[in-house]
């Protein structure tokens, strides 16, 4: 059996007396998406930011693509081919959509080739507002943009924060189609509270409380496990 892509083993994150993270152990492999759920406050993005380097976990041990990923700046991480999105989107506001791209492609170690560049623009239909300012934009637009500065640096996984966080159900709906799409792009890891996107969306889930992993599998078997629901969801149809 192959290695997986990304190996989490025994995260442990304690900020003064209080453990966000408590011996997280998650492992991906390369083409799945993991969908990671659980309360506000449970760890989910705490575990991202570990992951990606801008927190440096109390301890534990992670690797990517068999190589370790810890002590590493969030830079050089995104050069080994992992990159994430945020709950609040992070675009340069101040710039338009095309300098924004700019700004991504300059900032990778391997972007993509302008072909390939284009062809990304057009498949998240943003053509057409390359010289619109990106603070301007809708919401929408606006986490299309920031999905495509981190596909721009040619991923090998992306971890999104909460996606469709923010959007009508129409734009919901349309995400969802996208990130179906993104996964013949890349592996994609995603925190969400929309059942509907892990649902639709992941291979497996990982469950976290407290800070902790109660339960890990197909979304069919963890959205209907009596403790997720007790401790989570609240009802089997959430």
């Amino acid at each position: 059996m192959s290695a997986p892509l990304l190996d989490a083993r025994s995260v442990t994150m304690r900020f003064g007396g209080v453990v966000a993270l408590r011996d997280v152990c998650v492992a991906q492999m390369a083409g799945e998406t993991l969908g990671m759920i659980g309360p506000n406050g449970s760890g989910k993005t705490t575990f991202v930011n570990v992951i990606t380097g801008h927190l440096a976990p109390t301890s534990g041990a992670v690797d990517f693509a068999g190589r370790p990923l810890l002590g590493r700046k969030p830079h050089r991480i995104a050069d080994a081919g992992l990159t994430r999105t945020y709950q609040a989107v992070r675009v340069f506001r101040e710039l338009t959509v095309r300098d924004n791209i700019a700004t991504a492609l300059v900032d990778a170690e391997a972007p993509l080739a302008r072909a390939e560049v284009d062809e990304a623009i057009g498949w998240l239909a943003l053509g057409g507002r390359l010289d619109a300012v990106a603070g301007g934009l809708t919401l929408y637009e606006q986490r299309r943009l920031e999905l495509l500065m981190r596909l721009v640096q040619r991923p090998k996984l992306i971890m999104l924060d909460e996606p469709v966080g923010g959007l009508s159900s129409v734009e919901v709906r349309a995400m969802i189609g996208l990130l179906a799409e993104l996964k013949s792009r890349c592996s994609v890891f995603v925190i969400e509270h929309t059942m509907k996107v892990i649902r639709e969306l992941a291979d497996r889930v990982v469950v976290l409380l407290a800070g902790e992993k109660i339960a890990d599998g197909p979304p069919a078997e963890i959205l209907t496990d009596q403790r997720v629901i007790e401790k989570y969801l609240g009802s089997a149809d959430a």
